[in-house]
């Protein structure tokens, strides 16, 4: 091996890692690529590069180019593909002075529940991650649901970036899947004694059984140290808004009467 192909193998393996640590676990990773685990482990390592068919799938789930992931330094302070970080939307991203000291109370896993415009009375349970990265704190959103009609599973996952401004927990963010879209969660801000249910207001693009756009009040709930994310992962879902087996907070908030689901 060439001193040229040493260092790109170990650029790639580098990048590949600190990729990984952003999202919820390599398994989970493995299977939206379709990669074997123990294979791609070997990656982590660097004691064996992709094929160029490999390497287009791992670029392509984590939006960069094959170049970008190869490259010494990937820029990971960047807001997005093409964003000028000059623009005044990427200046409106940027930590206000104490924003990211205050934001840290809330680093961590939730479950995140909503009221679902594709079956009406059912409540969507997904995980939702928050997490400090290049002092920016971002997100990570997995949603796992069987298809009452189809009975398939059916998976999501946003990132986003989550700021802070007065008393509002703004988090923007970008699904990517088979058809690409953005969302928007705006979360009460609690004080840091009080932040194991935050509520607040999602908004997006439902996909089943047509595109709309739809609002819905939402609640999260933060999860324990102690339960594995396999666990998290496999509690999620959809649940009846008058559940048994709904958490009993979450339960009230959503039994309230209020007009909670606005689809359009």
């Amino acid at each position: 091996m060439s001193v040229l192909s040493a260092r790109i193998g170990e650029n790639f393996s580098r990048n590949l890692r600190n990729l990984c640590a952003t999202r919820v676990s390599v398994s989970l990773i493995c299977r939206e690529i379709g990669i074997n685990r123990q294979q791609f482990d070997r990656y982590l390592t660097g004691s064996a590069m992709p094929s160029a068919h490999n390497l287009r799938r791992i670029a392509a789930y984590f939006a960069l180019s094959e170049k970008e992931l190869l490259s010494p330094r990937l820029e990971d302070s960047r807001s997005g593909p093409g964003l000028d970080p000059q623009s005044s939307f990427a200046a409106a991203l940027r930590p206000e002075p104490g924003e990211l000291a205050s934001l840290r109370h809330y680093l961590g896993f939730y479950h995140y529940y909503f009221l679902t415009p594709s079956w009406p009375g059912q409540v969507q349970c997904g995980l939702l991650q928050l997490y400090e990265r290049d002092h920016r704190v971002l997100t990570r959103y997995v949603g796992r649901v069987e298809n009452p009609d189809y009975g398939r599973i059916t998976r999501s996952r946003f990132d986003g970036h989550a700021v802070l401004r007065g008393d509002r927990i703004f988090i923007l963010e970008h699904a990517r899947g088979p058809v690409d879209g953005f969302g928007q969660t705006i979360l009460y801000a609690a004080h840091r004694h009080q932040a194991n249910y935050l509520t607040g207001m999602a908004s997006g693009i439902g996909w089943h059984p047509h595109r709309g756009p739809f609002a819905s009040r939402l609640i999260i709930r933060r999860l324990r140290m102690t339960l594995s994310l396999r666990e998290a992962l496999a509690q999620c879902g959809l649940f009846r808004v008058d559940g048994s087996n709904l958490d009993p907070i979450v339960r009230n908030f959503f039994s309230s009467g209020e007009n909670m689901l606005m689809t359009g």
